[in-house]
């Protein structure tokens, strides 16, 4: 099977004893030597042939296979930057959760629960927590692994400048006690710096968010309906709110609230700028 990217004794979950997985080699770098794929400084390049076959039938019901080639090049930077997060919902649930994660992960915490110690990892990421094969070893015949996140340059969750919106202006330390997720022991050791973390003020549509919401909203833009000074006031706060000034910076927007399941395209293209790109996803979990 394959290992973890950092292997341990623990399971993923910190509990109890995990069967022995190929070693994988964590802190290797590697180049792909092929024609199709150019380094430089700046950005790997690299161009993929994608074959598939096209079959037609004719009316007597013979068929025809064609062979078909796609082309795609592909340009990657090198140089990962400065990536701001920015979560609709940070309050929430996810939100508080993924803020301490970070946070704990960052500091590299240790706390304790009721079965023992507990230390931060991302096991539970794919991307940080998860290896694949890059090959066969020429000497050995053994199979290589590398973590996931060495595939390509990848922005480490660790350097990830956090930021925000949410129609509930409590400050993220209370959020985090009223979401009920993290241990009390692990609260006492980020609550200090996430009492210093406050959502923007987020738009407020009835029809889009949950009902049960509704008395959490004391942080909200003026205005019920959409508008054109609430487009302008988030792609102001895209651009500005979080410490990214350097070009080339780029924001990830998550979804975390209940009942945002839509951000309109042309907010997303309105709010980029020659300096910023932005990209969006939705994340959710059961608590």
């Amino acid at each position: 099977m394959a290992p973890h990217a950092e292997n341990g004794v623990n399971h993923a979950n910190g509990a109890g004893y995990a069967p022995q997985a190929p070693a994988a080699d964590a802190h290797a770098h590697f180049m792909v030597k092929s024609p199709d794929v150019k380094y430089s400084e700046e950005e790997i390049r690299s161009t993929y042939t994608y074959r598939t076959t096209s079959v037609t039938r004719t009316r007597n019901g013979h068929l025809f296979a064609s062979p078909k080639d796609t082309v795609y090049d592909f340009k990657v930077d090198r140089r990962v930057g400065k990536i701001g997060m920015m979560l609709v919902g940070w309050g929430g649930n996810n939100g508080t959760t993924v803020t301490a994660g970070i946070l704990a992960n960052r500091r590299g915490l240790v706390w304790d629960t009721r079965e023992g110690k507990r230390a931060a990892n991302y096991y539970g990421s794919l991307v940080m927590g998860s290896t694949v094969k890059l090959g066969t070893d020429v000497d050995t015949g053994k199979d290589v692994y590398i973590p996931f996140h060495k595939l390509l340059p990848m922005v480490h969750p660790n350097d990830l400048v956090i930021g925000g919106w949410d129609i509930s202006g409590m400050n993220l330390s209370d959020a985090m006690d009223r979401a009920a997720v993290l241990e009390p022991s692990l609260k006492g050791l980020v609550r200090k710096e996430m009492a210093t973390m406050k959502p923007l003020p987020s738009i407020y549509y009835p029809d889009f968010i949950a009902a049960n919401q509704k008395e959490r909203a004391d942080n909200v833009l003026s205005g019920s309906k959409a508008s054109a000074s609430h487009l302008e006031q988030i792609r102001k706060d895209i651009r500005y709110a979080l410490p990214l000034r350097s070009a080339g910076c780029k924001v990830l927007i998550l979804i975390g609230a209940v009942g945002s399941s839509n951000i309109r395209m042309d907010l997303i293209k309105s709010s980029c700028s020659g300096q910023l790109t932005l990209s969006v996803m939705r994340i959710s979990s059961r608590v």
